[in-house]
């Protein structure tokens, strides 16, 4: 599958584009959805360096390529900073991910992957070395080629020409680029394996695709595949690191896009990042999961969001075998400025809505009523039952509050002798604080956890003005991971540092699900891996990373702000392996 590669600055799936860490189902060969993932999170293995060759003369600026050293003052590295909505991860602010380019002109003109600027407000490219980076504009995209135009500031580049000799197997090729967005040039060795390999996936459709050897990593996305004396022969933009494949785009394919890209026409392009989903319990749900959208693009100015999902296309159903071959097919079969008709379902809402490209934007249809399956696809810990309906997995611990809670001690942060108060009664947990700026916690001590999911119904009878908590991993010695939800359905993911006493705020937005008032409301927190995901009222609110806290306690939290008192009472407090 193909990702971004990360580098998070709000901390808020082996196949893949080359440019993210991968994740890929064993029992396929076909790539599976892309999506964008952090540097940090898990190890890469670095790729094998290629054989040492005699050092060539610098080559000049404004000349091209003739040998294999002449190829890296071509090649650039390019950082994007943007928001996108990842299906697994949620929407990411204001984060940076990155790749790779080469000049094909010395005026600064250069190829790349759709993926790797796609969703980019800030473009920079860091060249030959430079530790100052250029000002990119995008010329031109086409998402169904999973290519991209780039001017990059400035002139007098060295370049690359392409190969246009017939490719045979055997072919001895070099992969260069910027791996896992570490500033040092990369160049791996290998040779031609497949000159025919299938070029249908679900971010792109292209008739054939290159099949090599020489190791790509995260980063290397849309960096080229050169020969030994320098010509391009693809673009580097997916691996199956599992298998040890990878892929490009062949030159062939490239070359008559890019000639049409570099005139400023998009081709088969709406102005998006997306990929191709299947979901359901029969498959019936198929779709164009929007990663991110082009301000003023067609998508965007027919109302398409990122997290939507384009399900039909001129009353096509698309992506019906996980690809995007039919989608870009209808893509390729119209000019970008005919009117077609869209069928799109909106994932934050389960909403359908019905519209056009290049004519009336997308307007409500009806609820589809999926929100439970979709949950179901992305999530492991929902499964089936027979009568088709999903539920969750059966919790191994229920605590109602209705015996001995000797297992429950709390602590709390506030001013001496805060006024508040924890107890028991009713069958419930209760707590009472009538104190501004006071945070109170129960945590459960009979396990410690290291995967867990926690979910517990909250009554507010008080002001409404109040926080609930849900905590993963508490260590008394290193702290713990919170979601704390407010009853206006604004959230703040916090790791708590018990080395420094401070909280450090990891993620954030807000969720209509709430219930304001003196309303019931249901939250889960999963804590699984590196992943800390929230639901409100079983809607997936968000889904973060951090890799700090490995196991603790889990636990539950009441704060008061400015309007007291704040009571909060626990029904129930359900914990679940994930």
């Amino acid at each position: 599958m193909k990702r971004k590669l990360l580098i998070p600055i709000l901390v808020l799936m082996l196949v893949s584009i080359s440019c993210n860490l991968s994740k890929e189902k064993l029992s396929t060969e076909e790539p599976t959805e892309p999506t964008r993932e952090t540097v940090v999170q898990e190890p890469v293995d670095q790729p094998e360096p290629a054989e040492p060759v005699e050092p060539a003369a610098p080559v000049s600026e404004g000349s091209a390529a003739t040998t294999i050293d002449e190829v890296q003052p071509a090649v650039f590295q390019l950082v994007a900073t943007g928001t996108y909505n990842d299906i697994e991860q949620g929407l990411m602010l204001n984060s940076e991910w990155g790749g790779t380019g080469f000049f094909i002109h010395p005026s600064g003109i250069g190829v790349t992957n759709n993926h790797v600027v796609a969703g980019a407000a800030i473009l920079k490219a860091y060249v030959n070395g430079e530790t100052e980076p250029r000002n990119v504009r995008i010329l031109g995209t086409s998402e169904c080629a999973d290519l991209a135009m780039v001017q990059v500031e400035g002139s007098d580049f060295a370049y690359l020409n392409w190969y246009e000799d017939e490719v045979k197997t055997g072919l001895d090729v070099y992969a260069a680029g910027f791996p896992l967005l570490e500033p040092e040039y990369n160049l791996t060795k290998g040779i031609i394996s497949k000159t025919n390999a299938d070029g249908q996936t679900s971010w792109s459709s292209m008739n054939f695709i290159l099949g090599h050897d020489a190791k790509i990593n995260p980063g290397n996305s849309g960096g080229p595949l050169v020969t030994t004396d320098g010509r391009v022969v693809g673009i580097n933009y997916m691996t199956r690191s599992s298998y040890d494949q990878q892929f490009a785009i062949p030159a062939s394919q490239a070359i008559p896009i890019v000639n049409q890209l570099r005139e400023r026409q998009n081709v088969a392009s709406l102005g998006l990042d997306g990929y191709a989903i299947v979901f359901g319990p029969n498959s019936e749900y198929p779709g164009i999961w929007v990663n991110s959208v082009t301000t003023g693009g067609v998508a965007d100015k027919a109302g398409i969001k990122p997290g939507d999902i384009i399900h039909e296309v001129e009353d096509i159903l698309v992506a019906v075998d996980g690809t995007m071959k039919d989608y870009c097919d209808i893509l390729k079969s119209h000019d970008l400025s005919d009117e077609l008709k869209v069928f799109v379902y909106r994932w934050e809402t389960d909403e359908l809505l019905e519209g056009s490209l290049n004519g009336e934007r997308i307007a409500f249809w009806g609820y589809a009523g999926l929100a439970g399956i979709a949950e179901e696809w992305v999530d492991e810990g929902y499964t089936e039952d027979y009568s088709g309906e999903y539920v969750k997995n059966e919790a191994f611990r229920v605590e109602e509050f209705d015996g001995d809670t000797s297992w429950w001690t709390y602590f709390y942060f506030g001013e001496d002798y805060a006024d508040f108060n924890v107890y028991q009664d009713y069958e419930r947990m209760i707590f009472e604080i009538n104190d501004d700026d006071t945070y109170v916690y129960l945590t459960y001590g009979e396990y410690y956890y290291d995967d867990v999911e926690i979910s517990a119904l909250v009554e507010n009878r008080g002001a409404n003005t109040n926080d609930i908590s849900l905590i993963c991993r508490y260590d008394e010695n290193r702290g713990w991971y919170e979601f704390n939800i407010g009853s206006d359905g604004l959230y703040t993911a916090y790791l708590y540092d018990m080395n420094t006493g401070k909280y450090k705020e990891i993620g954030s937005g807000g969720s209509t699900r709430i219930k304001t008032g003196k309303e019931y409301n249901e939250y889960t927190m999963r804590c699984q891996g590196n992943n800390l995901t929230l639901w409100i009222n079983g809607y997936e609110t968000t889904s973060i990373r951090n890799n700090e806290l490995k196991e603790g306690l889990i636990g539950i939290g009441v704060s008061s702000y400015y309007v007291t008192p704040v009571i909060a009472e626990f029904e129930y407090v359900n914990i679940f392996y994930p």
